[in-house]
């Protein structure tokens, strides 16, 4: 009687919780359904299931669709601090999401998880967004190879992590007729296509990419879900095909008034990505801060058990010494074997002339590659990059430098911003938090003390004078 009572229980049980998967991933499919239409419902959903649900992989995949529907709505400032909290625990479709997000505000340099960087998955969304980065180079030809050589890579079970990669790459052709002037880039972008059929955006791109005959049925369903959207992206394209669709009729009234709602869309996008560029500088150091301080708590844990175990120890030693004096047994040896090693000392390193000009050579050479911007660099890392080591390089900095390591990177940072500053003006309108990250300082506050220290004034004061 108990085991069939526990049968029965148990398949109860069972019964509920795949009626509980099965609901989660109908609302889901519901979740994608609305995402593009209508990112605001589509928040509202995700917010449901993870207030009814505590499984890992579900509140991951939360997370992704989170920030995804906040980047559709232009609100990176929401966006960016779930990505912060949440990219440790993602999968690789929740890395890719993230990455493609930072890039469209600019943020390229991102170190995510280890374990994804030598992911296949991860490593065709890198080629698709440096696929993007040749158009807007202007090397469409180089794109079009490129890719060429993705798009066999694209399945149905993997598409659905390049959507919004794909779409900067359409985006981008769709200015200055770009396509037009490639039509050995048809077939791909036709390609792309293909592998949305449904997808709002992809469908509105199509018809500015290739213009065809637009009816008004499709002008009035189309303007509803636009007028009722909150994703600002899909807004601001459908502006853009509008604009393109009334100056090809000619329309001057209509052509004019949706030219403002664009140049509106675009300056509220562009103050969104300055914006999220600074948040981002603001919330990965703060990030560094609070896992510096962790990592120091748990360090002195760890220090307070080395110094007990240490004493413990000691203690074995003590009692096995004292042990084995008594007994007679080699201890004098032993003792005078410790003294006998304490006193070895190793020859110094001498390094002949041939070799530190050839190690000078290497150094002046890798300085035009702009090394000295990575914020990590360590005199290690500087050795390992010439096939040397830490002492040589050092000798040759303060030899041929006259100077320490630190003043030397220190020295060129600066050299390299004051360039910036001196012939680029565009840098003299950025904040000092992202003349300090171009300069690869960790700090905006390191940063203007070098600068100052160099310069004999701040970096606002130096700009300052520039623009009189």
């Amino acid at each position: 009687m108990k085991l069939l009572f526990a049968c029965v229980f148990g398949l109860f049980f069972y019964h509920l919780s795949a009626q509980h998967v099965s609901d989660t991933k109908q609302i889901f499919h519901k979740i994608d359904s609305q995402m593009i239409a209508n990112p605001a419902k589509a928040r509202d959903l995700i917010g449901f299931v993870k207030k009814n649900n505590q499984n890992k992989e579900v509140l991951n995949e939360c997370s992704r669709l989170m920030v995804q529907a906040y980047y559709y709505e232009n609100n990176y400032n929401e966006a960016l601090q779930e990505i912060i909290q949440t990219e440790n625990q993602q999968n690789v479709d929740g890395i890719i999401a993230y990455q493609s997000i930072l890039y469209s505000a600019g943020i390229k340099n991102v170190d995510f998880n280890a374990n994804y960087s030598e992911n296949a998955l991860f490593k065709i969304n890198r080629e698709i967004l440096a696929s993007n980065d040749l158009i807007l180079q202007g090397s469409i030809a180089k794109a079009i190879q490129k890719t060429e050589g993705i798009l066999p890579k694209i399945t149905n079970e993997n598409k659905h992590n390049y959507r919004d990669s794909f779409s900067f790459i359409l985006v981008n052709l769709s200015e200055n007729n770009r396509l037009s002037q490639f039509p050995g880039f048809h077939q791909s972008v036709l390609k792309i296509f293909s592998l949305y059929p449904d997808d709002l955006e992809f469908n509105i791109l199509k018809k500015k990419l290739f213009p065809e005959i637009i009816s008004d049925q499709w002008l009035l369903k189309t303007g509803n879900i636009i007028e009722n959207t909150s994703n600002f992206r899909l807004k601001t394209l459908y502006y853009s095909f509008l604009q393109d669709y009334y100056f090809s009729k000619k329309d001057v009234s209509h052509y004019s008034l949706i030219s403002q709602k664009k140049e509106n869309q675009v300056s509220q996008g562009n103050k969104a990505i300055t914006e999220a560029r600074s948040q981002w500088i603001y919330l990965t150091e703060t990030k560094t801060v609070d896992e510096y301080n962790f990592a120091e708590k748990r360090g002195l844990i760890i220090l307070s058990a080395i110094v007990f175990l240490s004493c413990m120890i000691l203690m074995v030693l003590f009692f096995k010494i004292r042990q084995e004096k008594l007994k007679g047994k080699n201890y004098q040896l032993f003792s005078d074997k410790l003294k006998t090693n304490a006193r070895k000392k190793k020859e110094p390193q001498v390094i002949s002339e041939n070799v530190k000009l050839a190690l000078l050579e290497k150094l002046e050479k890798l300085e035009s590659t702009n090394f000295y911007l990575d914020p990590h660099i360590s005199i290690q890392n500087l050795a390992k990059k010439l096939d040397s080591n830490s002492k040589y390089v050092s000798d040759i900095i303060n030899t041929y430098k006259k100077k320490n390591f630190t003043a030397y990177i220190n020295e060129m940072r600066i050299d390299y911003i004051k360039q910036k500053l001196n012939t680029e003006t565009v840098y003299r309108s950025y904040k000092i938090k992202y003349l300090a990250e171009e300069s690869g300082f960790s700090s905006h506050s390191v940063f203007s003390s070098v600068f100052k220290s160099i310069e004999g004034i701040s970096p606002a004061q130096y700009i300052q004078n520039l623009n009189h």
